[in-house]
């Protein structure tokens, strides 16, 4: 759906708009969940009543993500930058989707060299960005075609101009123009991002936005013949953690 022709979504519409829309797919899959378990054997509803518990918990992860992003854009709320061990950052990340990840059949790979510099971010906004990206990138892993039984990785190595961390999947197949499409039809289009990857991609929009709060943008990267969105961190060189 559009704006009527000539009228532009401004941005904080358009966020929420995004978030919305996300937050009613996540309350249809609770509703199926409900009603399957109410189906069920009685012995078999606590796993099913999970599943339903671990849906309401990636729907809260996206609310909070929204909360923050506004929060940033109304000025509320500032970066508070700090350096940061992504080693310990990106597996609590890992740990918090887990359950959603199991509930769609993903598994999941943590991907790090072996030492790594620490990176001068704000952690909140880090970790909501990157959980907001994970939700997208777990849904829409659990639809591709070419991804069945393989691992979607979370993962963070020395780039040109620093740390590049995100999300990457053999199963997608992202690019760099379909990026470059999805922000030239932010402000017109529901979901501007519905082309880069399939499902409600709203956690695109909270990372776009939590990320430029710290100086941050999302950009189509390729690390081991695997493609996803990353951000480029800058590291600080005058430490160095294990």
């Amino acid at each position: 759906m559009q704006r009527s022709q000539g009228v532009k979504f401004n941005e904080q519409e358009q966020l929420f708009i995004s978030v919305a829309d996300g937050v009613n797919n996540t309350l249809l899959q609770l509703a199926m969940l409900s009603e399957q378990a109410q189906a069920l054997p009685a012995a078999d509803r606590p796993e099913q009543w999970r599943a339903v518990n671990d849906v309401a918990r990636s729907s809260l992860q996206l609310l909070e993500g929204y909360t923050l992003a506004m929060r940033l854009q109304g000025g509320t709320a500032t970066p508070e930058l700090e350096p940061l061990a992504l080693s310990s950052l990106l597996y609590d990340t890992m740990q918090q989707l887990g359950p959603y990840a199991k509930q769609l059949a993903v598994p999941l790979e943590l991907e790090l060299p072996g030492k790594l510099q620490p990176v001068m971010c704000d952690k909140a906004i880090l970790q909501s960005a990157l959980l907001s990206l994970g939700q997208v990138f777990i849904a829409a892993h659990s639809q591709a075609d070419d991804a069945p039984g393989q691992p979607l990785r979370l993962s963070a190595h020395r780039g040109r101009y620093g740390i590049v961390t995100g999300w990457y999947s053999n199963g997608l197949q992202l690019t760099a123009s379909a990026l470059l499409r999805a922000r030239k039809l932010g402000g017109w289009a529901q979901q501007p991002y519905g082309e880069l990857v399939s499902g409600p991609a709203s956690g695109v929009f909270i990372a776009e936005g939590l990320l430029a709060a710290v100086a941050g943008t999302l950009h189509v990267a390729r690390y081991h013949n695997a493609t996803g969105l990353a951000t480029t961190l800058p590291a600080c060189r005058q430490l160095q953690l294990v």
